[in-house]
């Protein structure tokens, strides 16, 4: 789990990627806060039906993740946080980020961005590449097989 920031910090998406199907999932924050980071990953949660169904989470030591507790009791799974300064320790979250970014590069300012096209991007590009580490099956469908 991470954020991806927008232009000069007004800005900024959770993104969670789930490790056995290496789906996607991005969501807008209307706000770089440790509550609406909370609300924001529920949601996703809820709408994905996820509760109980993820083995760990990933994340840095962001103070927008300071509600990690009530996350890891939502979700019935660990927080487990990287060392600081060393993002190669989620590696899976940093390579979808940069696929991420390559549609909405840096200086992007997410407030003119839709949930809409997030959402076209992530279900349609994202998450339907063929990845040679799920057998040339797609995140979507590899999602779709397991939960």
């Amino acid at each position: 789990m991470a954020t991806v920031v927008g232009k000069e910090h007004l800005s900024s998406c959770l993104v969670l990627a789930e490790q056995s199907s290496k789906k996607y999932f991005v969501i807008k924050l209307e706000n770089h806060t440790a509550r609406e980071v909370e609300k924001k990953f529920k949601e996703i949660v809820i709408n994905n039906n996820l509760i109980g169904k993820i083995k760990g989470i990933i994340t840095d030591r962001g103070k927008e993740f300071s509600k990690w507790r009530e996350m890891e009791i939502f979700v019935e799974t660990q927080v487990y946080f990287c060392d600081a300064g060393k993002p190669r320790q989620k590696p899976l979250i940093e390579n979808m980020n940069g696929e991420f970014r390559k549609w909405f590069p840096k200086g992007t300012d997410f407030n003119n961005v839709s949930q809409k096209r997030i959402d076209w991007v992530v279900n349609n590009v994202i998450n339907e590449k063929l990845r040679p580490c799920l057998n040339w099956i797609s995140a979507k469908e590899m999602f779709l097989q397991n939960i």
